[in-house]
Order: structure tokens, then C-alpha cells, then sequence
């Protein structure tokens, strides 16, 4: 157990933890043709393949929320990412939405910014009550006398 805090420390230290894979290029995939093959492309198929490779790539969207985080479990490491963003598809969805299901995802929003909101304000309260108790401050003085007074 001792060697796994320490292993956890390290990484944090080093800053290992946040490595991103940087975006792929037309480069990356071209590289990966047979070597004869490439050979016998003049420029204008070659520049013919970037462009399409180009546009087969997707291209990130800025998000208004872009949250990742890990939580390192003592069995295994799980991620967590919630990205919030307008939807930039070229084509649309093959399978048209229905008006339930827009109305379960709003909801589920909804439910899930209510439950931040919530677990925020009561970590904001618990550690204002854990603060008031250390500095022995009383706000109701004679009103809670503990069990057995």
C-alpha cells in the first residue's frame, strides 16, 4: 500500500498525469502507406490524399465546459470527462430525435447541475460549520447543551 502512495506522488510531481496525444495529421496516417506504394504517387495524388485524409480528421470544437479528471482507485484508475459544447456535426443525426428524449436530456441537464449546485453548497456549508466549531465560535449560545446536559 506504502508503494502505491509513493508511486502517486511521483507521477503528481513529475506532472505525468495530464499527457494529451497530440491531434493526428494527414502526416501521421500517409506515413503508414507501403513504401512502393508511395513511390509510384506523383505530387498531385499525394496533395489529392492530404486533402482528404485533412477532411476526414475531426477538427475539436471549443467547449464552454471542458472538465477531465482520473480518480485512482486502489484496484484500477476510471476517467471522468464532461464536455458541454454546440454541435458542430456536417451531417445530420441518421436517426431524428424525438421530442421524449429531448425532453429526457433536458431534464437529466436539469437534475445534474441541480446535484453540483447541491454537493458544491454543502461542502461550502460543512467546511464553514468546520471552521466556525475550530475557532470555538457559538451562534446560538445555551441553545444546544449536548446529549446528557
Amino acid at each position: 500500500m506504502k508503494a502505491y502512495f509513493q508511486h502517486l506522488r511521483r507521477l503528481n510531481i513529475s506532472g505525468n498525469t495530464a499527457v494529451r496525444r497530440p491531434l493526428p495529421t494527414p502526416a501521421t496516417y500517409l506515413t503508414q502507406i507501403d513504401p512502393n506504394v508511395q513511390a509510384s504517387l506523383n505530387s498531385q495524388q499525394w496533395a489529392e490524399l492530404e486533402r482528404v485524409i485533412d477532411l476526414a480528421i475531426p477538427k475539436p470544437a471549443p467547449k464552454l465546459v471542458d472538465l477531465r479528471f482520473e480518480v485512482d482507485l486502489l484496484i484500477s484508475r476510471y476517467f471522468i470527462v464532461l464536455m458541454v459544447g454546440k454541435d458542430r456535426r456536417r451531417t445530420p443525426r441518421s436517426v431524428p430525435v424525438s421530442r421524449f428524449t429531448q425532453l429526457g436530456n433536458w431534464m437529466a441537464a436539469v437534475i445534474l447541475l441541480l446535484g453540483f449546485n447541491l454537493a458544491i453548497s454543502t461542502s461550502v456549508l460543512m467546511a464553514a460549520y468546520l471552521i466556525k466549531s475550530a475557532l470555538g465560535i457559538d451562534l446560538l449560545p445555551g441553545h444546544f447543551r449536548g446529549i446528557g446536559n
